[in-house]
């Protein structure tokens, strides 16, 4: 629904000229500039004083790129923006085609729509105004950060735009977007910085909490063990306050984001239920606003939390998870999103492995949570994806050695392959932490093997012995140690039996 703002003896004149003429009663709404506050989004017009203006679009309603401050009143001017709005772009062009410098500010937006290539020196004008010193360092870092062309200077832009910024808002407007690019390069500490530079107190509360539920998803993409309870407390304080703003002023995007984060401190507090009232209402919230990509990630998110739900002592969960993932795969087809694909399979091989069930049925399950990894496998390659290939071949080593005993191969033993696999990428240089867990779970895969053909398996021990020394040497945390410590002194008793056995 567009909102145009004006007064009320300016509706009847605008619908005469040209609200029925283009049929869109349906979807245009008038409210009164004297009593009523046009929201911070690109879906509300304001015509005054013969003007058209914009809030500044802190619902993201549109792409970033800023038009003039003020356009003259002209009725199809007016019907060309409310019509590029509603997705009508060839009709927003040819309401403009006797204003060429109009016309070519839209087709930049259009562009923006449509991922067109689009070529930054067709941003420059002859004449600006104050304003337009601001707008055109903006839009030369919106068109190189979202458009479809060569990403050059993005940085430089940005901080010029900031720098020239006419007010506060407008400054904390781009600082936003500068954000989300720098946030996309990793770059988390510059990310943050450039946000703190803003000077809250002089902006809108959209703008306060737009800042505040940015630096609060940052902060919470960021946690790893161990985690800090007060930390934890202080993000979820704030998170919810950004929800509950979102919530009473019906923006029902930002509210569902704000939701998955909530939904993530709440798991890593052990608080499962709520977690899964979070992501269940961030997927409802997304369906409503036909984000179907965002809704299947939400669900994503609910199967690996029903999944950690389950694993924690409460099996019954994984029933519902498999339904979860199953029904994302219906959405993340190989064929489109290979790589969310390959994860869900990946998924659905740890949960068939461990799904609980009558024994006559665990070969089933083992034999679909097989497939499922070497489905996961065959996208997630140890050339292309190395990290992931490894992840994968350790979920599978697990997997193996929970799926019932083969007559004519040893799943242990497998299952050590895979482990081995893990460990060739996983060094522990770069990855102490996987390198540690892969390690332990060698050692485990070694007890259970099948050692027939040589009882003793001299060999076996000493890369036992190898693999203890080195979980020591990494010392990746005190559980790691201990769990070390209780694999050695095993082996430190059979190699004892052994002893005694060779030289009774």
């Amino acid at each position: 629904m567009i909102k145009l703002f004006c007064e009320k003896a300016l509706w009847e004149e605008i619908k005469e000229s040209v609200y029925f003429e283009f049929k869109i009663e349906a979807w245009v709404d008038f409210g009164d500039i004297l009593s009523q506050k046009p929201s911070a989004t690109a879906t509300h017009l304001i015509v005054e004083n013969g003007y058209i203006s914009f809030p500044v679009d802190w619902q993201n309603s549109m792409p970033p790129y800023l038009l003039p401050e003020k356009i003259l009143f002209k009725e199809n001017i007016l019907m060309a923006l409310v019509m590029l709005r509603l997705g009508e772009l060839d009709k927003s062009l040819h309401l403009v085609q006797s204003d060429p410098v109009l016309k070519s500010e839209l087709e930049h937006i259009f562009q923006l729509l449509t991922g067109d290539p689009m070529d930054p020196k067709s941003l420059a004008v002859e004449t600006y105004q104050d304003f337009d010193d601001y707008r055109l360092m903006h839009n030369h870092a919106v068109v190189r950060h979202y458009g479809n062309c060569e990403e050059t200077q993005i940085d430089y832009y940005y901080r010029e735009a900031v720098f020239s910024a006419p007010s506060e808002e407008y400054a904390a407007f781009t600082a936003f977007h500068f954000f989300n690019y720098l946030f996309d390069q990793g770059r988390y500490e510059e990310a943050e910085g450039f946000l703190h530079k803003i000077n809250l107190p002089e902006v809108s509360m959209e703008a306060k909490m737009k800042i505040q539920s940015s630096l609060s998803h940052l902060h919470t993409q960021q946690l790893s063990p161990p985690y800090d309870a007060e930390h934890l407390e202080s993000l979820k304080d704030t998170i919810w306050k950004c929800v509950t703003y979102y919530d009473i002023h019906g923006f029902k995007i930002e509210e569902a984001q704000c939701l998955l984060d909530a939904g993530l401190i709440a798991s890593i507090s052990g608080s499962y239920a709520e977690a899964l009232g979070y992501y269940t209402k961030a997927v409802k919230l997304f369906q409503k606003e036909d984000l179907d990509e965002f809704a299947f990630q939400a669900l994503l998110k609910k199967a690996r939390l029903l999944t950690t739900w389950a694993q924690n002592g409460n099996p019954q969960f994984y029933k519902s998870a498999m339904d979860a993932y199953q029904q994302a795969s219906r959405f993340f087809k190989k064929e489109h999103f290979p790589l969310a694909y390959a994860e869900i399979q990946e998924n659905l091989g740890i949960v068939y492995s461990e799904i609980p069930d009558e024994a006559k049925k665990k070969s089933i399950w083992a034999a679909v949570s097989a497939s499922s990894f070497q489905e996961a496998l065959s996208i997630f390659n140890k050339e292309d994806f190395p990290y992931d290939h490894a992840r994968v071949c350790n979920h599978y080593g697990n997997a193996l050695m929970k799926y019932p005993q083969a007559v004519r191969s040893d799943n242990f033993v497998k299952a050590l392959s895979y482990f081995q696999e893990a460990l060739s990428i996983r060094n522990a240089e770069e990855f102490p932490m996987e390198r540690s867990i892969t390690l332990l779970n060698y050692l485990e895969a070694c007890w259970n093997a099948d050692n027939s053909h040589d009882e003793n398996n001299p060999g076996r021990l000493h890369e036992m012995q190898s693999r203890i020394n080195e979980l020591l040497e990494i010392n990746a945390g005190e559980d790691f140690i201990q769990d070390a410590k209780i694999h050695q002194e095993k082996l430190d008793q059979l190699k004892t039996i052994i002893a005694e056995e060779e030289n009774p």
